[in-house]
Formats: C-alpha cells, structure tokens, sequence
C-alpha cells in the first residue's frame, strides 16, 4: 500500500476526549537518553560544578557526560603526541598548559590556546625529546 492510499486513523475514542477538553495541551514528547556503556538511563544531576548527566546505575557504572542544552555531552579528550595517554587541564601560579595524566612516567607539556591544547608548532627538548612550554 502506498503512501498516498493510507488514511488517516480517527483519533480514538479516548484521545477524541482528551483533546476536546478546554484546559487540555500538548507538549513534546519527554527525551530520554541511554547509557553508552551499560544502556541504563542517563539522568540530570547537580554538582559542585552545576549540572551534570550521569548514568542511573551509579555506583556500578560511572559514566557522566556535560550538559549543554539540556542534553549529554561527552567532554573532548586530547591525547598526549608521545604516549596517547590523556591530556589535563593544569594551572601554575599564572601558567595554563596541558600535561599528560601518565606523569611522571610521560613528561609530555603543552601549551594552552583557549582552553584547548595548542596544535601549533612544538619544540622538543634536546636533552629528554619531550616538547617544550612557554611560560610567563
């Protein structure tokens, strides 16, 4: 059967009745949004940072995404150029740049660019290889 032969079903009985009511409205449907790890629901809490999603099974699954929007966003990950392992975010006195998270075993430093990792140029140590940082 094609499209343009199917008709529409009349409402039933029941929704006939709801939506001739006077005080009756209709909003969007509730979202609801799965884990990627476990596929438990994903629900919106509050942090000491504000808001947050995090997985229902929490303690037995620990994933949390940022919310922007209204909706779960998982943060950017950066990896460090000399060992994959994950980039941080770290402050010193008035210096912002991004160590590897494998310290002290990978001394891996990059400099900040507006709160993301700076892709250009990097000069490596001629005693150790690892790159160098400007600092202030």
């Amino acid at each position: 059967m094609k499209d343009e032969e199917r008709k529409p079903t009349p409402p039933s009985h029941w929704e006939q009745e709801f939506l001739e009511q006077s005080d009756a409205h209709i909003t969007a449907p509730k979202v609801r949004y799965r884990c990627p790890k476990c596929e438990s629901l994903l629900v919106l809490k509050e942090g000491a940072n504000g808001s947050f999603w995090g997985c229902e099974a929490y303690p037995v699954c620990n994933y949390t995404a940022n919310n922007e929007m209204g909706k779960p966003v998982r943060a950017k990950r950066y990896l460090c150029p000399a060992c994959q392992s994950p980039l941080r975010k770290k402050t010193f006195k008035d210096n912002v740049f991004w160590g590897c998270s494998s310290y002290p075993d990978c001394k891996v430093t990059v400099e900040d660019d507006n709160g993301v990792p700076s892709s250009t140029k990097k000069y490596p140590c001629r005693v150790c290889g690892h790159y160098l940082v400007r600092k202030k």
